[in-house]
């Protein structure tokens, strides 16, 4: 029974992609694409290591778009065969250890959009199969650049430090690279962030590939509020720390019934959580 909910639970957190249909409405150009490595530790009591990822950062001349590589292989296992062929193909690579039904990142279902013009940083997350999107304001993290430099991935990188929703952060990046971008939420150093963890080292991102692309980047969620593809979402408006708040609960406790109904949801199964997320400024 076990297996069949998460079964269910992937199928539905799985199959919700942005469609592109024929046309470029809604649709901008991305000029770069970077591709980071992201290791993570599942369980802080354990250290245990959780199913290696990959984010994926398109970057456009007005907006950047990040995303978890093993959410978008999800959704294209369901879009190359439809639902029969999607469950096989997921029992297969849950078999060969490709891909992991248990403690995925609190990274792989984000997807983060930067808007530069408008200074403003847009999240669109899930709670099971019920959609939200809340809003930041883009500002650069409270960096301090320090004189250490090291060459990483045959950059030539200079380091620098910051706190950030309840973590410590150091990060290498390059000015061979003039572009202000980062994986994840992280904006503003003079040149592409190459290198990236929190101090206690239970997330890292390191950059394993930079390109020129021509890929194009959909917004339509951002100003329709509706996520289509397999089924039609609509994406409901939240404050960042009420939605956190009742999708991880308080570290180390249970995801009780009163932390699902702060969104209008119910969970009869509350669920034990054993590692700390990423943003540590909900409680």
């Amino acid at each position: 029974m076990r297996l069949q909910l998460i079964f269910l639970l992937l199928f539905f957190s799985s199959t919700i992609a942005f469609s592109q249909k024929k046309g470029n409405k809604g649709l901008i150009d991305a000029k770069y694409e970077c591709t980071y490595s992201v290791k993570y530790i599942n369980d802080t009591i354990k250290m245990t290591h959780g199913t290696d990822d990959w984010f994926v950062l398109q970057i456009g001349d007005d907006l950047s778009y990040g995303y978890s590589y093993l959410k978008y292989q999800t959704d294209s296992l369901f879009d190359s065969g439809g639902v029969g062929t999607w469950v096989e193909n997921v029992q297969k690579n849950i078999k060969n250890g490709t891909m992991s039904t248990l403690y995925s990142s609190d990274l792989m279902y984000a997807k983060v959009f930067k808007e530069y013009k408008e200074k403003k940083l847009e999240v669109i997350d899930h709670i099971s199969i019920n959609y939200f999107i809340y809003g930041e304001d883009l500002t650069p993290q409270a960096w301090t650049l320090l004189d250490d430099t090291m060459t990483i991935a045959g950059y030539a990188c200079q380091k620098a430090v910051c706190g950030y929703k309840g973590r410590s952060y150091e990060a290498w990046f390059t000015p061979e690279i003039p572009i202000n971008e980062g994986p994840w939420k992280f904006y503003g150093l003079p040149g592409l962030i190459i290198k990236l963890y929190d101090t206690k080292r239970q997330y890292e991102f390191e950059l394993v590939g930079f390109k020129n692309t021509d890929k194009k980047i959909d917004i339509r969620p951002l100003t329709t509020k509706r996520i289509t593809g397999f089924f039609k979402f609509s994406l409901t408006q939240i404050d960042r720390i009420k939605f956190l708040q009742a999708k991880f609960g308080e570290k180390g406790e249970l995801i009780t019934s009163a932390d699902m109904a702060k969104v209008g949801l119910s969970n009869d199964e509350p669920v034990k959580q054993y590692y700390d997320y990423i943003e540590l400024d909900y409680k």
